[in-house]
């Protein structure tokens, strides 16, 4: 806390930086016999002071029974009174630290590979002039010419190809979605699903509306000026409708049942479906 002196008066009062990076990597890992090391302050639990009011709870804090990420993070969102999803940027930090540790357990498994060592004296040799090289080569629609440069991108299109919501996830898919047309041959539907989160009254209802679909109507609930606002401060109610309409679809209308653990078919309005890939824009 910093006291904004102005001319030899008190002045306002402003929170500094620390020169310090937070600590978001959750549980201290113990590495052989020697125990792990002590625990730091939850970032969970400064960083949202309004959600952990007093100061312990927060994600991957230490307690006795250890709580995983993603379990956790599914409690917080799933919540009753929804202050969790509803802060403005919580979900999105979250996805944002998914995202990161992705990277790096994926880039740990490629520096594990046996050709790690060559490659990296390889890698080594790379200037800033060769990769503007690079840049230029690729602006223009060119191959790479430089082959320490193309390895370069070979490591991060197979590391950044496991990270979900990454373009390389996008086009590791693609190549399955023709791999996958020239397997099991035609016809093949390309069809896209947009269902209306914002005028939708299900939508609502996962936004925390009271609406009674015993008496449903196709415009219950508030007027549309706040049911944008119900779906711009709740982003985990969109995601939620978007894909429970998905899975009813697929169910009712294709005869796909997607579970935990396997994937269903039987006969639809197309008769049984070989196979089906999903994305979202």
């Amino acid at each position: 806390l910093a006291n904004l002196w102005n001319e030899g008066r008190e002045g306002g009062y402003a929170v500094r930086h620390s020169r310090r990076p937070v600590n978001d990597f959750g549980h201290p890992q113990s590495f052989g016999d020697s125990p792990p090391e002590a625990p730091e302050e939850n970032f969970f639990e400064k960083a949202y002071p309004y959600l952990f009011p007093y100061g312990c709870g927060g994600i991957e804090a230490s307690r006795p029974v250890i709580v995983e990420f993603r379990d956790h993070v599914k409690w917080c969102l799933q919540y009753y009174d929804r202050h969790f999803r509803l802060n403005p940027t919580f979900s999105f930090v979250i996805f944002g630290i998914s995202q990161r540790r992705q990277a790096l357990a994926f880039a740990r498994i490629q520096m594990k590979r046996r050709t790690f060592e060559a490659d990296a004296r390889i890698l080594s040799t790379i200037t800033v002039e060769k990769l503007k090289k690079a840049q230029d080569e690729e602006d223009a629609n060119q191959p790479i010419s430089d082959p320490a440069v193309r390895l370069l991108r070979q490591h991060i299109h197979a590391t950044a190809a496991r990270i979900f919501g990454s373009d390389q996830s996008r086009y590791q898919m693609r190549s399955q979605v023709w791999a996958t047309s020239v397997s099991l041959n035609p016809p093949s539907l390309w069809i896209t699903i947009n269902p209306s989160n914002l005028h939708d009254p299900v939508t609502q209802i996962f936004a925390g509306e009271n609406i009674n679909l015993d008496t449903f109507l196709k415009m219950a609930g508030p007027d549309k000026e706040q049911r944008a606002k119900n779906i711009a401060a709740d982003p985990y109610a969109a995601a939620k409708f978007f894909h429970f309409m998905i899975q009813t679809i697929l169910r009712t209308l294709f005869g796909v049942e997607v579970t935990r653990f396997q994937v269903k078919s039987k006969c639809g309005i197309l008769s049984r479906v070989s196979a089906y890939f999903g994305t979202v824009e």
